[in-house]
């Protein structure tokens, strides 16, 4: 009887390791669950992992600190609370998340405590920084789910950070220096490096990628002393830290803060007081702020976003990213990066040369003097100064999401190649799939094309979230796998096509010249090598000193005639 109970609970433990295996990383031990990848693969996911301690009460505006230990087995089963936002869905606005958020999610199709075979050989890593204009977003497996990914052998790490104010007001002093959301990514990021292992992950072969935000904030770190030698390569989509919606500009982030503490009846006259007024404050009444700033003066996007800090231990950001690419502090690693033709959205007729400093967010580094013929001149390049309405509306799409994108990505390519010892591999996504996320998000009528954030839905399975009415089609589900897979090799390897294969039977070679040599990847059987692009728009841009994006600079701002 005793050895039946035994064999019993032996057989026991063993079944219930190999469905919620365990995993000691240094905090503690954690208990996961096993999920199916798109292609029927058995994976291991865990989480919502504590990276750093809960930034509430007097941690609130402060750095992340390290996660403490628990003792016993931690479940690991189900996602952490998402990062405090503002959602608005059917123009009903909702307090989204919890300040208690710092959490990641990890999945892996190996585990170095069980036994699979060559379990001496670690995976590459893949950390996931969510888009959102660095006030919405999440890491939560409901948007960005693995099972896309999973299908090949990599390690794939999913971070939620703090956004709006409470991962980005700065007073711009040594009271609230900034940056907490990226100083939260750069937290997990250490995090990663001290307990990948543990996952069959090699932090040796760590690749950053992101959206939108994320894109750029994964160029931040590439400045960044606080993430340095913690990373090894980058994933850039749709962003860099050279778009101008990336940072504020000298002293706005401190005029912010205070209208925030004008807003929810705090002193504004010492950060010390109001960081002891703010503390007090409910986290939605803060996040809720945002919508008082559109009526006040600032268009849109959220006056929360990352600042250059003094020079300090512990700062994330020390010079404008204009400035760092001629700096040997510069994280000189493989850059993958590119975007797409329609990236930013929005229409506008009325009071043109009033908004579009706004809109095309040059209000606080072009001297007003000249925003009056800035904002003239891409009404005239991209519209022939003709009317905004249902005829040119994709005439200011073109013009948006060249200037606030685009053009941006491209002058970043193109220093990347001009000084740096490592590749920059270029390209542009065109693809138009059955579920385009202008059409579906937005309600609309309209094909807008391609546009800001398509490309996700081929990596991550947004579809069974936003478009479960519609199936893929047998191109959709080709480009899954090609997406993936260019991913997967440059995460591997730094190439994204290391061997030519039945299913990427082309080399994408790295930028190689002034002409920006760019993969296009337009249809999936069609995967083109091609140079230029949109050589006009670009032109255009170049002529405004405002594309160099240094506020230094700018102080003798002059338009050039020529375009």
């Amino acid at each position: 009887m005793n050895a039946l109970k035994l064999i019993s609970l032996v057989l026991f433990d063993y079944l219930f390791s190999a469905t919620s295996p365990i995993v000691d990383v240094k905090n503690g031990s954690l208990v996961g669950t096993v999920m199916k990848s798109r292609h029927g693969r058995s994976f291991f996911a865990y989480r919502g992992i504590p990276y750093a301690l809960s930034p509430i009460g007097d941690l609130r505006f402060e750095p992340p600190r390290p996660a403490a230990g628990w003792s016993g087995v931690r479940s690991a089963r189900y996602d952490g609370s998402s990062c405090t936002q503002k959602y608005n869905l059917n123009n009903h606005e909702e307090i989204f998340g919890d300040e208690d958020c710092l959490y990641l999610n990890v999945y892996t199709p190996k585990l170095p405590s069980l036994n699979h075979e060559n379990k001496e050989t670690s995976l590459p890593v893949m950390i996931w920084l969510h888009g959102g204009g660095f006030d919405t977003g999440t890491g939560h497996s409901l948007f960005y789910g693995p099972k896309f990914l999973l299908d090949h052998d990599v390690v794939l790490v999913c971070v939620n950070y703090r956004l709006g104010a409470l991962g980005f007001l700065s007073t711009e002093d040594m009271i609230i220096p900034g940056n907490q959301g990226l100083k939260d990514q750069a937290q997990a990021i250490r995090w990663v490096n001290e307990n990948i292992g543990a996952f069959g992950g090699d932090p040796n072969r760590v690749t950053l990628f992101g959206q939108s935000a994320g894109a750029a904030s994964a160029n931040l770190h590439m400045m960044s002393g606080l993430s340095k030698g913690l990373f090894h390569r980058v994933i850039g989509q749709s962003g860099t830290a050279r778009c101008p919606w990336v940072y504020n500009a000298p002293g706005l982030s401190k005029k912010y803060a205070k209208k925030l503490g004008e807003f929810l009846n705090c002193p504004t006259d010492n950060s010390t007081i109001l960081l002891k007024c703010l503390r007090q404050k409910n986290s939605a009444d803060i996040v809720l702020t945002d919508k008082k700033f559109e009526n006040d003066d600032y268009f849109s996007l959220s006056p929360f976003k990352p600042v250059i800090e003094a020079d300090h231990p512990g700062a994330f950001l020390t010079k404008e990213p204009v400035e760092f690419i001629d700096n040997e502090n510069w994280n000189d690693i493989p850059w993958l990066m590119g975007g797409k033709n329609n990236d930013f959205l929005k229409l506008l007729n009325d009071n043109w040369i009033k908004l579009a400093p706004h809109v095309f967010l040059y209000a606080h580094i072009c001297p007003k003097e000249y925003q009056e013929e800035m904002s003239k001149k891409i009404r005239q390049f991209y519209l022939d100064d003709k009317k905004i309405n249902e005829s040119t509306k994709f005439d200011v799409i073109t013009a948006l999401s060249d200037g606030v994108g685009f053009a941006y990505v491209e002058m970043s390519a193109r220093d990347h190649f001009r000084k740096k010892n490592s590749p920059v591999y270029y390209y542009h996504f065109a693809y138009n799939g059955t579920a385009t996320m202008g059409k579906r998000l937005g309600k609309s009528t309209s094909d807008y094309g391609v546009i800001h954030g398509d490309e996700l839905q081929y990596l991550f399975p947004l579809g069974e979230r936003f478009f479960d009415d519609i199936s893929l089609s047998m191109e959709d589900n080709k480009m899954i796998d090609i997406l993936t897979e260019l991913w997967f090799n440059f995460a591997n390897t730094g190439n994204p096509t290391p061997e030519i294969t039945k299913k990427i039977p082309i080399k994408w070679t790295p930028v190689e010249s002034e002409e920006l040599e760019y993969l296009l990847i337009e249809k999936p059987n069609e995967l083109v090598m091609s140079k230029n692009l949109y050589p006009e728009r670009i032109k255009f841009w170049q002529s405004f000193p405002q594309l160099r994006w240094t506020f230094e600079s700018n102080r003798n701002f002059k338009i050039k005639d020529e375009l």
